[in-house]
């Protein structure tokens, strides 16, 4: 009994009162805004949830502690010159000089327009499996594709695409009239890929205008680490360049493509977190759908008061005075 009556005058303080349904007047009006309304308060919660859910990467730059000795290169060139011409090298600080040409796959391509006709098609199949084709029938599309990924020493490197008997000793020379380093770069890149990477040298065209030029790339490689959401931790690295080029006279320099890249002594660790938690995005949410329905109520009240010019509605009793008149 004590509680019933604890719980009796309870209602005497009660901040959320009920209105009788005797009370209430429902309209045409009203529920079509509370349908609007339900609409509108769905779409609000469905943009916070996706909002909640969004993940903010952090960035926190620190002293570079990694002792690797290797890092990976991942590139895809296409040269507007036979594969039989194109060379590979890479000489990095340590004073080793790497032929990286057996170490890629080079396919010859069309440099501009899809190939369609069966027998180049069959040059590219056996090129891209590594098997013997005939380079009279490749050279005849012009271009090659150099791609792959390889294993280098950690340290600064120059890692070039020249041509047979320009730079280095061949039992071959290129004619000077089929030197072209016109050059559609897909990919350069160095470890693995995390989401939304950029690498400023994607999806990058260049045009030679002579036969003797040069184009230089000076990379800056920044080692990052990547942490998910879920704690998994990619070691891999992203970086920023300048590229320039030169024609020049024959016999002054060597024609090419030049990748110059150095390791920065900093590195960046990225991590994913949730913008929100989880009783921010509550608190947030609720704050927000209370809002709309008070504020749309008070405007509704607000227009029907104008409306109305103050007065009750006739027909709010209608249904009480018919009750009466059956007593």
């Amino acid at each position: 009994m004590a509680f019933r009556s604890l719980i009796t005058k309870a209602a005497s303080i009660d901040a959320f009162p009920k209105v009788e349904d005797d009370n209430q007047q429902r309209s045409e009006k009203g529920g079509i805004l509370t349908v609007m309304v339900a609409i509108c308060l769905f779409l609000l919660t469905v943009t916070e949830y996706r909002d909640y859910r969004r993940l903010e990467p952090t960035y926190k730059f620190l002293v570079d502690s990694s002792i690797d000795s290797k890092m990976q290169i991942n590139i895809d060139v296409t040269v507007a010159m036979p594969c039989q011409s194109v060379k590979v090298h890479i000489f990095d600080a340590s004073g080793q000089r790497t032929a990286l040409t057996d170490y890629l796959k080079l396919v010859p391509v069309s440099f501009f327009l899809p190939v369609e006709d069966p027998k180049y098609i069959h040059e590219i199949i056996q090129a891209a499996n590594g098997k013997s084709y005939d380079h009279q029938i490749a050279s005849d599309m012009g271009a090659c594709r150099v791609f792959g990924s390889v294993q280098t020493n950690r340290v600064a490197s120059n890692l070039h695409l020249t041509s047979a008997g320009h730079g280095y000793a061949s039992d071959m020379h290129t004619n000077h009239e089929a030197l072209n380093f016109t050059h559609r770069i897909d990919e350069f890149s160095f470890g693995e890929l995390y989401p939304n990477i950029i690498n400023p040298l994607d999806n990058s065209v260049e045009i030679a205008e002579t036969n003797f030029e040069i184009f230089h790339y000076a990379i800056s490689v920044v080692p990052t680490v990547y942490k998910d959401k879920n704690g998994h931790v990619l070691y891999t690295n992203q970086y920023a360049v300048t590229d320039t080029h030169k024609t020049f006279e024959e016999g002054r320099a060597v024609p090419g493509i030049f990748f110059n890249y150095d390791i920065e002594p900093i590195s960046v660790r990225i991590s994913e977190i949730p913008e929100k938690s989880f009783i921010h995005f509550l608190v947030r949410l609720c704050g927000i759908l209370g809002g709309v329905v008070v504020s749309v109520g008070a405007i509704y009240r607000t227009i029907n008061l104008i409306m109305t010019g103050g007065r009750e509605d006739p027909k709010l009793y209608t249904d009480v005075h018919h009750m009466m008149r059956h007593i």
